[in-house]
């Protein structure tokens, strides 16, 4: 993971996301244990994580109208419930 060329993308501005493509073959569900190993690997920040998951859906198939809502009324949401969980415990 440290030698991946995410580190080097990202500083030079490039977007990219996270999917669960081996979930099956690793036999978990979701993301994520892909984001445990990309945040540790890549010495992300939380600034990188959100980033980093609101490009999941940016750049999904969704339609506009369905990226809107689902940025404004879950994600967002559930972005702000997790930060202050993660306040409160630390």
């Amino acid at each position: 993971m440290r030698v991946h060329p995410v580190s080097y993308l990202l500083t030079r501005g490039i977007q990219f996301t996270l999917s669960s493509d081996d979930a099956g073959f690793f036999s978990y569900e979701g993301v994520t244990m892909d984001y445990t190993y990309a945040v540790a690997g890549w010495n992300l920040d939380l600034k990188d994580i959100k980033k980093m998951a609101m490009n999941g859906i940016t750049y999904s198939s969704l339609k506009a109208d369905e990226k809107k809502e689902l940025m404004e009324k879950q994600f967002e949401p559930k972005w702000a419930e997790w930060v202050k969980m993660i306040n409160a415990a630390y």
